[in-house]
């Protein structure tokens, strides 16, 4: 979906392109599966399996207020990988600790290799594998003493990494040049590993890049020179931590010789300086280029990103469309019979003189306008309060989630049939033509959108949700091109009255076309449910959460029912009532599982694991990272709902030892196991061997297994 498609994921979903692009995406991550577990040994990594680090500077001599590089190479033995600057979802970039850097030295950018995508069930990664090279500036002052020996010495610490765990590592690194007198020429140094480490680096200056963003997502736009052709097959890999892992499996858009790629933010993210969209692109055959956003000045000094807009052939096109779904509104049953008698009585006001015809119908049409205005202001208006509370973000609120389902769902019932919203828009209608002259004509138009608002609410509803989740600019846009197609017949036909007689008569054809544009709010809305259960940590409360939508339904179809305006007053009331009562106490239900946790874990020290054995507990610690890829795979067992209940019925003590610092009271726990890496999983219980676990997860039948082995011992 490019970037401007999904600023109008609403507005879209009235016109059901967007909602089935929406739903096109695989939804399989969701409900991951466990592959068989992988042919690895316990990573413990042996001598002859560990990675090694290496500096190298490129000069011996170098003159004072001369520049020279430094060059970080780490090696990597098949099957271990390292991490990029930025790694994505779990690990850690090279770090140096350096030692005593000598007077008159200051250091550039680092400049990293090229990183390459991995992914494990769902975890995305940025790494390396069989080398890794980072290049750092070096320059020496002027005022630095001729024939001054410079060392540079220091702790390098990386992360390597294999599918079954993780392994911290570091090495010390060194390397020496002499300052040689001003003027002297440089005596160049390790030529073959600077040649070999510049094939891996970026390529600068190949490409041009702008952006625009907002609170969701960032679209780049590259553009290469010199005849460099981008493929389908070239992914972006940010460099700030802001954005998603996954914005490197983006696959790019082209329009107008750019190539456009829509990333997007963690939650909570913003882009307020187009230095952050910095990055790395790389082309299906393994070429590298830097990217760095050429419109950074537009954006200094923190201005929000989200007012930054461009209308390009994509906007255009959605804006095309939000005036097909204004046309759409007419068509419904409570709006449609209602426009040839309008246009009749414009007729009659003005005795039949064509111009004055087409007066009132302009003048209706900017009432309808004006409606519109006034409703995306109001919206706007919430929005920027909405900002400075804290509700900035949408899309990563559960409870907005779960309130865009009920709007979709509750409409969508609305149009099948089941309840009826806007019974007697007609006769409002007719009262309107009680109004004289041309301001009877503009308040018309306004009622006229209050009066259709009830009726065509499945339509409006995702332009509400847009003006709550886009920059003003668009949102007013988006409005004004629905107000217009709205409007349009009505100017039209004031024109043209004799038009009139080629409209199709009112009838059953009209609810046919109701009930059929329900699917177009189903399939959103069900997009949303899987949102919502990837928000929602708690099996029993994704449960909950489903069943309730059943309630909701249940309480429309007593609305519908019970309250029609066919029924006796006691029975309009009542069902009335009934339905209200039905629908709030599950939205008041529902709010309370949206924000329940899976479960409870107590941080591991041994004092807390001993206490537990002490009093006769089985215990379970899980021994994991952040950095770890493995351990955040492996977490996902936990939200099973058999394995919540066996815990619960042997009553576990579950503990927790984050290994993501060091900490060497937990590598000394690990030891004790035989093992130097994490993920290690152990249930434990007084006078019993411990069960340590296998590293990679094949499912939650891996922990059942465990808990079995140690209660039976």
């Amino acid at each position: 979906m490019s970037f401007f498609m999904k600023k109008t994921l609403f507005a879209g979903i009235a016109l059901f392109a967007s909602a089935a692009g929406t739903l096109a995406q695989d939804v399989s991550d969701a409900f991951p599966s466990f592959p068989d577990e992988p042919e690895f040994p316990a990573f413990a990594a042996p001598a002859e399996e560990s990675s090694r680090a290496a500096l190298f500077a490129n000069a011996e001599r170098v003159p004072a207020g001369g520049e020279f590089s430094l060059l970080i190479e780490i090696s990597l033995p098949a099957g271990l990988h390292a991490y990029w600057k930025n790694p994505g979802d779990a690990g850690m970039p090279l770090s140096v600790d350096w030692r005593g850097v000598p007077a008159g030295i200051s250091f550039g950018e680092w400049r990293w290799s090229a990183p390459k995508i991995h992914e494990l069930q769902g975890v995305i990664d940025y790494v390396y594998e069989n080398a890794a090279f980072i290049e750092i500036p070096v320059k020496i002052a002027s005022d630095v003493p001729a024939e001054t020996a410079l060392t540079f010495a220091g702790t390098a610490s990386w992360l390597v990494c294999r599918d079954n765990g993780c392994l911290p590592q570091s090495a010390e690194i060194a390397a020496k040049i002499v300052a040689a007198p001003a003027g002297e020429p440089r005596v160049p140094a390790n030529a073959e590993h600077f040649a070999a480490a510049e094939k891996t680096f970026p390529k600068r200056g190949a490409a041009t890049a702008e952006f625009h963003a907002d609170s969701v997502s960032a679209m780049l736009a590259v553009s290469m020179k010199n005849d460099v052709k981008i493929d389908a097959g070239s992914r972006f890999f940010p460099e700030s931590e802001k954005f998603s892992s996954a914005a490197a499996n983006v696959v790019p858009v082209f329009e107008n010789g750019a190539a456009r790629f829509v990333l997007p933010l963690k939650p909570g993210e913003k882009i307020a300086d187009a230095r952050e969209l910095s990055g790395v692109l790389v082309d299906a055959g393994g070429n590298a280029f830097e990217i760095v956003a050429a419109n950074a000045e537009s954006v200094a000094g923190g201005v929000p990103a989200s007012a930054v807009f461009a209308f390009d052939f994509a906007f255009f096109g959605a804006l095309a469309m939000a005036f097909l779904g204004g046309l759409i509104l007419n068509l419904m049953p409570c709006v449609f019979p209602v426009l040839g008698l309008k246009i009749m009585h414009f007729v009659g006001k003005s005795g039949a003189e064509k111009r004055k015809v087409a007066r009132h119908g302009f003048v209706f049409g900017a009432g309808v306008l004006a409606s519109f205005w006034a409703l995306a202001g109001v919206l706007v208006a919430l929005r920027s309060g909405g900002e400075q509370l804290g509700w900035g973000f949408q899309l990563q609120e559960p409870a907005f989630v779960y309130g865009m389902i009920l709007l979709l769902f509750v409409f969508g019932l609305s149009m099948s049939g089941v309840f009826e919203f806007g019974v007697g828009a007609t006769g409002v209608g007719g009262k309107l033509q009680e109004k004289s002259g041309y301001a009877g004509s503009f308040f018309s138009g306004v009622l006229a959108v209050v009066v259709a608002t009830p009726c065509a609410a499945p339509f409006l509803a995702p332009a509400l949700g847009s003006a709550l989740t886009q920059p003003p600019i668009p949102s007013f846009a988006l409005f004004t091109a629905i107000a217009l197609g709205l409007a349009a017949p009505y100017v039209l036909l004031s024109c043209v009255p004799a038009l009139l007689k080629f409209l199709p008569k009112p009838g059953a054809w009209m609810e046919t076309f109701k009930q059929a544009m329900a699917f177009l709010l189903y399939a959103p809305a069900l997009y949303f449910v899987w949102v919502l259960l990837g928000q929602v940590e708690d099996a029993f409360a994704q449960r909950d959460l489903l069943i309730s939508l059943a309630f909701i339904a249940l309480a429309c179809w007593i609305y519908g029912r019970w309250a029609a305006p066919w029924r006796s007053k006691i029975s309009r009331v009542a069902g009335t009532l009934v339905a209200l009562a039905v629908f709030a106490g599950t939205v008041i239900f529902a709010g309370t599982l949206l924000g329940r946790k899976s479960e409870i874990w107590l941080e591991w020290t041994p004092e807390t694991q001993a206490r537990a054995l002490a009093d006769g507990k089985t215990v379970y610690v899980d021994f994991t990272a952040r950095w770890c890829t493995t351990c955040q795979v492996n977490k996902r067992v936990y939200d099973d709902a058999a394995l919540k209940k066996a815990f619960a019925d042997a009553d576990v003590v579950r503990l927790r030892a984050d290994w993501t610092n060091k900490n060497p009271t937990i590598a000394a726990e690990l030891a004790r196991y035989g093992r130097a890496a994490v993920p290690v999983n152990v249930f434990l219980k007084k006078e019993r061997e411990p069960v340590v676990l296998g590293e990679l997860f094949t499912g939650p039948e891996t922990v059942l297994d465990g808990l079995a082995a140690i209660e039976e011992r």
